[in-house]
């Protein structure tokens, strides 16, 4: 049971702002000499320009506490539990198929499934709601009845398309349209009590998150969720949403995980995208700044699953890459030597390939306690069927005082 049909304010968004940091001087890039392709070269289309973003809903610095979302006794419970679990992926609804439905029938498999007290307390969608340019009239079809089953409330960051204007090269142009407007509609709504949809059999209600960049406080961990804008190969992300980025990470409750969420992954092997080398910049240059390092980074954008490792001064960082959610054409790795790559692959002194998976669409569920992050990786081959028996491709833990991963 949750509240959120009746949510009212944010008491957790006028905390007293923190300073701006100093800049720090340029790292070497990690993906420096790596063996396989892990960045592209930069390249925006010259109909994808940087989209203006919205007024917030909410106060700074845009905090969203997990008692906005659900019922005062089930985050009680939580507390004394000592574990909070929740599912992530990125890259959902493609109405060109079936994959999105695939997914979120294996998700909702997965929570019916949890023991008591252990089932996802929410998804977290890690952007591309709706493809192609999130338009406002594809929600009901390719969110709300695609999760109309999925008993969990679903928060996100947007992606490159959520904001993506219409594209001139495939017909009329919407002059009406506005950049973000679909997924503010449904994400950053002032009336959250509001159905989403009336044209389908969801009953799920709207989202009032504070900004397109908010930090998710809850019992044992902090998501801070950035927005990498609308390019297709680099994020971009302009001094205001950096500047928030550093107070937000050194006022991050220290005896907490700390998780970062951005659409554009810093690294990936795909042969599409490739990882963002200014989302890599921005991250890890804020870390260094601040002297917070995540114990996690999640990204989609890249339509499959990676999980790189990252060597740090501060120890190890975990990037996973999870954007088989439904986007209906899989991406292939870069072969090295006419053959994919074999895991786990040293790429440079400080980033390696732990797993992949390419071949199949999924999810992540995340299960976090006082000492540890378990991310557990699911998925199956699509064929056309509507139900999967889904196997566990990858699973690993953070411990979150050594930063060591298992």
């Amino acid at each position: 049971m949750n509240k959120h049909a009746s949510a009212l304010g944010r008491s957790s968004g006028n905390r007293r702002p923190v300073a701006a940091h100093p800049a720090a001087p340029a790292a070497k890039s990690h993906a420096a000499g790596s063996k396989l392709p892990v960045q592209g070269a930069p390249f925006v289309p010259e109909h994808f320009p940087f989209q203006p973003l919205p007024a917030p809903l909410g106060k700074p610095p845009y905090r969203f506490d997990l008692t906005d979302l659900l019922h005062a006794d089930a985050v009680a419970a939580i507390q004394k539990s000592g574990k909070l679990v929740f599912h992530t992926i990125g890259d959902t609804g493609d109405a060109r198929g079936k994959q999105m439905d695939f997914v979120a029938e294996m998700m909702t498999a997965d929570y019916d499934a949890s023991a008591a007290g252990e089932a996802p307390a929410f998804f977290y969608h890690l952007g591309d709601v709706v493809y192609f340019a999130g338009d406002i009239q594809d929600y009901g079809a390719c969110f709300y009845e695609t999760y109309a089953e999925y008993p969990g409330l679903i928060v996100s960051i947007p992606g490159n398309h959520d904001c993506q204007p219409d594209d001139p090269q495939d017909g009329p142009v919407d002059p009406n349209k506005k950049p973000l407007d679909g997924w503010i509609q449904n994400f950053m709504s002032p009336t959250p009590n509001k159905q989403g949809s009336l044209k389908t059999t969801s009953q799920r209600t709207q989202m009032n998150l504070p900004n397109v960049y908010w930090t998710f406080t809850m019992p044992l961990v902090t998501v801070i969720g950035l927005f990498s804008n609308v390019s297709e190969t680099e994020a971009e992300i302009h001094p205001d949403q950096i500047a928030w980025f550093k107070g937000e990470l050194q006022a991050a409750d220290k005896n907490k995980a700390l998780i970062v969420a951005i659409h554009h992954p810093p690294f990936s092997g795909d042969q599409e995208h490739s990882g963002s080398a200014a989302a890599e910049k921005v991250l890890f240059e804020s870390f260094a700044a601040t002297g917070r390092y995540p114990h996690l980074i999640l990204s989609g954008h890249v339509h499959n699953y990676q999980r790189f490792t990252v060597k740090e001064s501060a120890g190890p960082v975990t990037c996973v890459v999870a954007g088989n959610g439904g986007y209906s054409r899989l991406g292939k790795l870069h072969q090295i030597g006419g053959a994919y790559p074999k895991t786990p692959m040293q790429l440079s002194n400080s980033l390696t390939l732990e797993n992949y998976d390419q071949d199949n669409f999924g999810f992540v569920r995340f299960e976090v306690t006082a000492k540890q992050i378990t991310g557990i990786y699911k998925s199956a081959l699509f064929g056309g069927q509507q139900s999967a028996n889904p196997t566990v491709m990858d699973q690993f833990t953070v411990d979150l005082k050594t930063r060591a991963v298992s």
